[in-house]
């Protein structure tokens, strides 16, 4: 009888097979998890633009002595240094520029997520001014479902806050 020492033909193509298959499937995990953390750093990065969004929102407004909200839903305040604050909200952006006198101009970006909407909203009984940033959540075909929406933030603020704790206490707080 003869003894043989190797492997047929067929057994080295379903080794071959076999690691393929593992290999594919290792490759495709490892895909899964680049495109969540990808997903995830987006996410972060968004919530910390809406924080600081939301920082220069109530600051500015708690300093404010007059302010209105436009039909175009622009934003416009005079604080009490004689600056005059304007947000501009867009698609996927809110702009914040401030005017001290005439030369003296400072501008910020906000970029938020895709397919986000910033909204200025004013309230009476008590009188406040409120910041809404939404995201619509469901698309249907290639258009987006706006009726379906994410809110990822809601401020609400009192204008002049800030005036009226100095007036009563003579700190600003």
């Amino acid at each position: 009888m003869i003894q043989r020492r190797g492997s047929t033909l067929i057994e080295l193509v379903l080794s071959m097979m076999a690691g393929s298959g593992v290999m594919l499937l290792g490759i495709s995990l490892v895909h899964q998890a680049m495109m969540l953390s990808e997903k995830s750093s987006n996410r972060a990065d968004n919530y910390r633009t809406i924080d600081q969004l939301a920082l220069y929102f109530r600051r500015d407004l708690h300093d404010a002595m007059q302010w209105s909200i436009d039909a175009q839903g622009t934003l416009s305040m005079t604080c009490s240094d004689d600056s005059t604050v304007t947000y501009h909200s867009q698609q996927n952006a809110v702009t914040r520029e401030r005017k001290k006198g005439p030369d003296e101009i400072e501008r910020e970006r906000f970029v938020l997520a895709e397919d986000a909407l910033a909204v200025f909203e004013s309230m009476n009984n008590p009188v406040r001014v409120s910041l809404v940033v939404s995201k619509a959540t469901e698309t249907v075909g290639k258009e987006t479902d706006h009726s379906q929406t994410r809110v990822d933030l809601t401020v609400e603020c009192v204008p002049g806050r800030w005036l009226v704790s100095e007036h009563n206490s003579g700190v600003q707080p």
